[in-house]
């Protein structure tokens, strides 16, 4: 009577399941990392220049200017090359004098403001040349004004220009001949798209 060897038949069938188990852990570790790579928000690549605009200081402290006096100070921002991004969709933060800020979109511009009405109405982050109020998007050749609440001169002759937000305790003053800087920060990735700095004079 022949007997029937069996002892192959365990092992083929033991690596057949290691590999079945394999494949099906292979498909669910990339399944789970597609959707994690999905969900991450891209940060917007753009190369911005700045440029200071001063139009004009006065007064001795924010909110102590000549009566109907107005001036539109700021940054001035340009999108010389990247992506298209909107300036509901950032933050700036501002460091001078040992100090740091970051302005947000949300911010209202301080009642006490310097500005000239029809700037006041806007917001912190204004396009240049915009068609109406809900035109934000900054494409290549775009400009933007990140302007300031205020502006004063203090006992010693030294100017400043102010961003403190209506309803806030804090805020920051940049004093004229120091150098300013600036992030450009993307709200969604909370990741730097641009920094620098610029010089009041």
């Amino acid at each position: 009577m022949k007997q029937i060897n069996n002892n192959a038949v365990s092992p083929v069938v033991g690596v057949m399941l290691m590999l079945v188990v394999t494949i099906i852990i292979a498909a669910v570790v990339s399944a789970f990392a597609g959707g994690l790579g999905g969900s991450q928000q891209k940060t917007p690549q753009v190369t911005l220049a700045a440029e200071p605009i001063i139009q004009n200081i006065e007064g001795s402290y924010p909110g102590t200017h000549p009566s109907g006096w107005t001036a539109a100070n700021g940054i001035e921002f340009e999108n010389t090359g990247g992506d298209t991004f909107k300036l509901s969709d950032i933050n700036i933060q501002l460091e001078g004098n040992s100090n740091k800020y970051t302005i947000t979109p949300a911010d209202k511009i301080s009642s006490g403001t310097c500005l000239p009405n029809d700037i006041k109405s806007g917001g912190y982050f204004q396009k240049i040349g915009r068609s109406s109020a809900s035109d934000t998007s900054i494409s290549p050749g775009d400009k933007f004004m990140f302007y300031a609440d205020n502006c004063y001169i203090n006992s010693k002759g030294e100017k400043y220009l102010v961003w403190k937000p209506d309803g806030t305790s804090n805020g920051i003053g940049i004093s004229f001949g120091g150098k300013a800087g600036y992030m450009i920060i993307d709200k969604d990735s909370s990741k730097v798209m641009s920094s620098g700095y610029v010089v009041f004079r």
